[in-house]
């Protein structure tokens, strides 16, 4: 899941890396600890006159009660980012439209969540770091009680504050944003079943790549839509390997559970750490693959080590 508290180096934050606005780790215990901290982070600003905005689970929406529905506009992340990439340009679009200023209470990683989801939303807490003007403060909620030890490691991984019981305090393990980012504390685990992944042969051909994917038995059980929808992320991510690489990658393509699991791995280095995490501008005429691909899928996981990386698709069977 998150990186293991004994293997994360602390004091690794580079000071090339410029961290802007305000970001807090809150590990509360119990529900009072939380509505609490809420209340106190929302309460000073919204008297202020400042834009408030909650992003947080059904869940935790529901045991707040009405201590953020009176001070801030609250949005369940199931519906909003059930892709943890979509919350970034989701922050960044309410942050444009108040002119940079705000104080946002989120919930990325909450009990329950899958270990890949929980994997992506921590490297796109990192991100957060960069793009968060100074003019807004994020206070991201933990359930110290209910999330194992390496989903909190991450959390002390990614933010440069942290509050709990004791008050807020500098972390200890925070870490450069864009070597976070990368993922080198959550690599992606291979498929329980390595028989059943298929090594689709590419060699810089995307008509016959487009092809191979579309006959995969496993992607002919999808809906026509899902169906499209996974070919286009697919051929996004290829054309991605082709234009910025050689022309090498390694394609794979799986089903786990009720997913189809797509794969391309390109030797090719990332140009830009923050790929996708942004909402591309209309009138830019590339730069928007990645965008694409994360509102596409269920779920994408990016690796982005040394010279190489990786990407990863989820498209559910249903739905």
């Amino acid at each position: 899941m998150a990186p293991n508290a004994e293997n994360v180096t602390p004091g690794m934050c580079s000071e090339a890396t410029d961290v802007t606005g305000r970001h807090e780790a809150l590990l509360y215990r119990d529900l009072d600890e939380l509505r609490d901290a809420v209340r106190a982070f929302v309460g000073a600003r919204s008297r202020a006159g400042e834009p408030t905005l909650a992003v947080v689970s059904r869940n935790t929406r529901r045991r707040l009660g009405g201590a953020l529905e009176e001070q801030a506009a609250v949005h369940e992340l199931e519906r909003i980012a059930p892709n943890p990439a979509r919350l970034l340009p989701f922050l960044q679009d309410w942050l444009s439209e108040h002119d940079g200023h705000g104080r946002i209470v989120a919930e990325p990683v909450w009990a329950g969540q899958g270990r890949a989801e929980t994997a992506e939303a921590l490297r796109h807490e990192a991100m957060l770091n960069v793009v968060l003007g100074a003019g807004a403060a994020m206070l991201c909620a933990y359930d110290a009680a209910g999330l194992d030890d390496d989903a909190l490691a991450g959390a002390e991984v990614t933010h440069p504050h942290v509050r709990d019981v004791s008050g807020s305090h500098p972390s200890p393990r925070f870490e450069d944003p864009l070597v976070a980012s990368g993922g080198r504390h959550w690599p992606m685990r291979e498929p329980a079943d390595p028989d059943s992944v298929s090594v689709l042969h590419f060699d810089g051909d995307l008509g016959t790549l487009r092809r191979a994917v579309v006959d995969h038995p496993s992607v002919r059980a999808l809906s026509r839509i899902r169906r499209d929808e996974l070919v286009l992320a697919f051929n996004e991510a290829a054309t991605n390997a082709v234009r910025h690489g050689d022309g090498l990658a390694r394609a794979r393509l799986w089903q786990d559970g009720d997913r189809v699991v797509s794969e391309i791995s390109s030797p090719a280095p990332l140009a830009d750490p923050l790929a996708g995490g942004r909402r591309p501008d209309p009138e830019a005429t590339s730069g928007r693959g990645l965008w694409l691909i994360n509102e596409l899928c269920d779920l994408v996981e990016m690796r982005a080590a040394g010279a190489g990386v990786t990407l990863r698709m989820h498209v559910r069977v249903a739905g």
